[in-house]
């Protein structure tokens, strides 16, 4: 056992914590309104956050046909390319020499997105056919792009409010070094731009606009350096003048280059580096926001185990595992240390269209139920990771280790929040197998507020919070019976690692833990209160198809966003009875849950209460009724 000491002063040095991880993609837009996508939404609208961003693609080019490539094997989703005779963008035509938009598509996607809670990075490629030019990268006629442009955003605006519109990121394309042409010359794409950022800002300056997500590699860094220095002190092929404005950069670093079999957070932050170092040259930069809108686990999106087995790495705890280590590093090399302006770091981990079978290894936080019959999804371990960072704090402080590998093979976010402290540890060091090197780790907590306290201990390991760790012990059956999932859904939620206990703190704390490889931990430290949660509210439920043929209800609610909040829970009574406890497991810990106790025939009438770390409790949501 490896012994590691650490020290964390709360009263030193704040530093405010956005949670700039709470961002996710997934490609082609037209997967959002098939029913597994529209219920990851729900599972998304669960974790508690105010918003989340999510990226998409294509939006522009939306075509209406999500299901004919959902979940098929061998079916990409296609790009709009004219020749490849899949299916044809439905959003802009123009007829008679006039642009006519058809926005239903536009209107769904983003009307599900923005009632979850979440705000799209509008990511424009490709063009839309109207537009297109022989080359399906590059307009025919610029202006015609400009006026589509503009067409969208005034409609966006229109629907959704010029205020909220002034939140979401526009971002010129995805990966632009794909294109062999703007490789050997960049001028069109730095013609793109300019138009592209000049027709937003003709409709409202205060959009947020830029570009260019480039990939890691030589060809990649060459399209991102041009584009630096066009945008800087290039000339403008829209206006005329000199520089074209930008709000910011984005890029795509992932743990890893396509041909590898193994995620190496060090290639990331290598690109990360090599990306932002660059942006300092540059005096018109110092204010823009970096953005890294596909920080993945690794390349290889649209494959699985049956392609490659080594990806099975996705569905354990390794993957929550290294995503925590990334966001830590974030944190303390990349924003502390290098002083890079990040905003926002995206998981491209929504690929619900990919997972094709339970478990399948793609990269996605879910994994599906469709092969019994139902819409319904399981959580994959990596949710957990974005659950327990949630539970994180908005202060954060710097850690004091002197130990070797401190901040690459293991590490620690302590935070801060209402009077609480939240202090998120991992250990996890990149390609090694999971029984060796655990660490035991003795930390001592400062300047503290002295006072009553409730010690809470989460842990996503090879045991704990994992949905896959039980399909295992099943034997990973290709059909489970209804009890397997039943069990399952028992323990795809984040757990408790020990039991709660009171904490009777003065200025100091100190306490150990033993971390086994790739294991994070989360301790909450919240201060005793006869304060009552918030009563939930918002309580939305569909009865549905569920295991096999099995009838189940599923709940959603607006989630509690108290620092203390524990868990929630369920009451039911049926056909006007007495309510009583469905459950009020500990897991509970998100504002969904599906009730596969449910009987056909039966009307149901359900209701929630919130509970706290002090064992204080909400009063019971409105009710919903269930025919």
């Amino acid at each position: 056992m490896l012994n590691i000491s650490m020290n964390v002063d709360f009263s030193k040095n704040p530093i405010p914590f956005p949670h700039f991880f709470n961002a996710f993609g997934y490609a082609h837009c037209d997967y959002t309104y098939t029913k597994p996508t529209k219920r990851l939404y729900r599972y998304l609208a669960s974790i508690g956050r105010d918003f989340y961003y999510m990226r998409l693609h294509s939006i522009l080019t939306a075509h209406g046909d999500g299901d004919l490539y959902l979940l098929t094997e061998g079916q990409d989703y296609g790009n709009p390319d004219p020749n490849a005779g899949r299916w044809v963008d439905k959003v802009f035509s123009v007829k008679d020499g006039k642009l006519c938009c058809d926005w239903k598509y536009v209107d769904q996607i983003y009307d599900i997105i923005l009632e979850s809670g979440g705000r799209p990075i509008v990511e424009t490629h490709f063009i839309p056919s109207c537009a297109q030019s022989e080359d399906y990268y590059i307009p025919k006629d610029f202006n015609l792009w400009s006026d589509i442009l503009k067409a969208f955003v005034t409609h966006c605006i229109e629907r959704y409010g010029r205020e909220e519109v002034q939140k979401w990121y526009f971002e010129i394309w995805n990966e632009p070094d794909n294109h062999e042409k703007w490789l050997k010359d960049s001028s069109t794409l730095m013609a793109f731009y300019d138009y592209f950022e000049d027709a937003i800002h003709s409709v409202d300056s205060k959009i947020k606009v830029g570009g260019p997500a480039v990939k890691q590699w030589e060809g990649a860094e060459k399209i991102y350096l041009e584009f630096l220095e066009h945008c800087a002190h290039g000339l403008n092929y829209k206006t005329g003048r000199f520089g074209t404005r930008i709000d910011f950069i984005s890029v795509h670093c992932k743990a890893g280059y396509p041909k590898d079999t193994n995620p190496n957070t060090d290639v990331m932050f290598d690109w990360v580096k090599r990306y932002s170092d660059p942006v300092k040259n540059y005096p018109e930069f110092k204010d823009v926001e970096f953005i890294n809108d596909e920080s993945d686990i690794v390349w290889d999106g649209n494959l699985g185990l049956w392609m490659k087995s080594w990806l099975n790495f996705r569905n354990t705890h390794y993957a929550p595992g290294i995503t925590c280590k990334m966001m830590t590093k974030y944190c303390d090399l990349v924003m502390d240390e290098w002083k890079v302006n990040l905003s926002i770091v995206d998981s491209d981990n929504c690929h619900t269209q990919w997972e094709r079978y339970l478990f399948s290894g793609n990269r996605s936080q879910v994994t599906p139920l469709t092969q019994y019959g139902t819409d319904d999804l399981l959580k994959k371990p990596l949710f957990n990771a974005y659950v327990l960072m949630n539970r994180l704090g908005d202060t954060r402080y710097k850690a004091v280790c002197t130990e070797e590998g401190f901040g690459d093979k293991y590490g620690i976010l302590p935070t801060s929040s209402n009077g609480g402290y939240a202090v998120m540890l991992w250990n996890f060091e990149d390609g090694m197998e999971d029984d060796v090197n655990p660490r035991r780790i003795s930390l001592k907590l400062e300047g503290l507020k002295p006072g009553n306290y409730r010690l809470a201990h989460y842990r996503i390991d090879k045991t704990h919070s994992s949905s896959y760790h039980i399909w295992q012990k099943f034997g990973k059956p290709k059909k489970m019976i209804a009890n397997q999932v039943k069990e399952i859904r028992a323990h795809e939620g984040l757990e408790l690692f020990e039991s709660i206990k009171d904490a009777a703190l003065d200025e100091s704390a100190s306490f150990a833990v033993e971390l086994p490889m790739h294991a994070v931990s989360l301790f909450l430290l919240t201060p005793v209160s006869k304060a009552v949660p918030k009563t939930p509210d918002g309580l939305w439920g569909v009865r549905e198809k569920g295991h096999a043929g099995n009838c189940q209800v599923f709940l959603q609610w607006a989630p509690n966003r108290e620092f203390d909040f524990k868990n929630y829970r369920i009451w039911r009574k049926e056909d006007g009875g007495e309510y009583t406890l469905v459950s009020d497991s500990e897991t509970n810990n998100t504002a969904a849950f599906t009730d596969m106790t449910a009987r056909p025939g039966v009307r149901y009438t359900y209701a929630v209460e919130a509970e706290n770390y002090s064992g204080e409790r909400s009063g019971l949501s409105p009710e919903i009724i269930i025919d």
